[in-house]
């Protein structure tokens, strides 16, 4: 008959091999989620730099006086000229689309929101629900960031200025 203490001793020995087991199991799942992660965090960059691309070059060949092809109904148009934002300055100077998402995005801040994502400016504007017509609403707000009239704490979150 084999001994008590024998018998606890090959237990304790199964279940540390199958601890250590699924702690490897876990670092290669880790190691993968990481890597979807950067994958998924690289493509929407890229995608991100290809709107802004598309919409440079459709401003360049407007200047050039060179047709501008789309290539699909509601891409991102010619760029959208946003003045500087200065003291005294209201939202009555911008181009009327992007009145109106710096209306919703102080509206939101009014409320005690977080901040507007493009999804809801599209909407707002009543913009057919596509991933170009979200883009170009993202576009318009990152321009608003640029020229002073928005900022993006969170990536792909607008607020108001600053004060």
């Amino acid at each position: 008959m084999p001994s008590v203490l024998g018998v606890l001793e090959r237990r304790e020995r199964v279940a540390l091999a199958r601890a250590e087991e699924l702690r490897a199991e876990l670092e290669r799942l880790q190691a993968a989620v990481a890597e979807a992660d950067e994958a998924a965090r690289r493509a929407v960059i890229a995608r991100e730099e290809t709107v802004v691309a598309l919409a440079e070059a459709a401003e360049e060949a407007v200047v050039v006086g060179v047709p501008v092809n789309l290539p699909a109904a509601g891409v991102a148009g010619p760029r959208v000229e946003v003045p500087l934002w200065c003291e005294g300055v209201g939202i009555e100077v911008l181009p009327p689309e992007c009145a109106r998402i710096v209306a919703l995005v102080q509206e939101d801040a009014a409320g005690g929101g977080d901040g507007v994502r493009a999804r809801a400016m599209r909407e707002h504007l009543g913009w057919s629900a596509s991933d170009a017509r979200e883009q170009a609403a993202r576009f318009r707000a990152k321009r608003l960031v640029e020229r002073g009239w928005l900022t993006e704490g969170r990536p792909g979150l607008f607020r108001p200025r600053a004060a």
